[in-house]
């Protein structure tokens, strides 16, 4: 079963973004805590290195977020309006992880979504949605989060 071509590899997928993303982002406010103080954030280093899952990581901050690149797997993390809840993703973050990892479609049954369009990859998580697999923030209606089960 191929990642991202069958909805229990859409689940994988996501999993495996959602771990990566929060074992990041721990990592990340480890060495900068008081990067969830929105005075604090803005005194934080721009760039830097962080070392996560046998790998270096270079992160950037940006606006109100952060994002990471491996140095050797070139995976790439961006982390926006969720630095506080590293579990929850957006459309664009997923559309940039999967370039990264050189995904150009997921399928939700016989249906394929291109990951180059983050339209696309919104009603591929709304299909998700209508099979339980994702729920909607109740706070952000723009950030997305595995469904309890999952």
């Amino acid at each position: 079963m191929a990642e991202g071509r069958s909805a229990a590899g859409c689940v994988v997928l996501l999993q495996r973004f959602v771990s990566l993303q929060a074992e990041l982002v721990k990592a990340w406010l480890h060495f900068h805590p008081e990067a969830l103080d929105p005075w604090a954030y803005r005194r934080l280093p721009r760039h830097g290195e962080i070392f996560v899952r046998g790998e270096s990581w270079h992160f950037h901050r940006h606006g109100v977020g952060v994002d990471f690149q491996g140095q050797e797997s070139r995976r790439m993390v961006d982390v926006h309006r969720a630095v506080g809840e590293p579990q929850t993703f957006d459309a664009w973050r997923l559309m940039l992880y999967f370039e990264s990892l050189n995904v150009s479609s997921v399928r939700v049954g016989a249906r394929d979504f291109p990951t180059d369009d983050e339209r696309s990859l919104e009603q591929w998580l709304l299909e998700l949605e209508t099979l339980g697999l994702v729920v909607r923030d109740r706070v952000d209606v723009r950030l997305w989060k595995l469904a309890p089960t999952n």
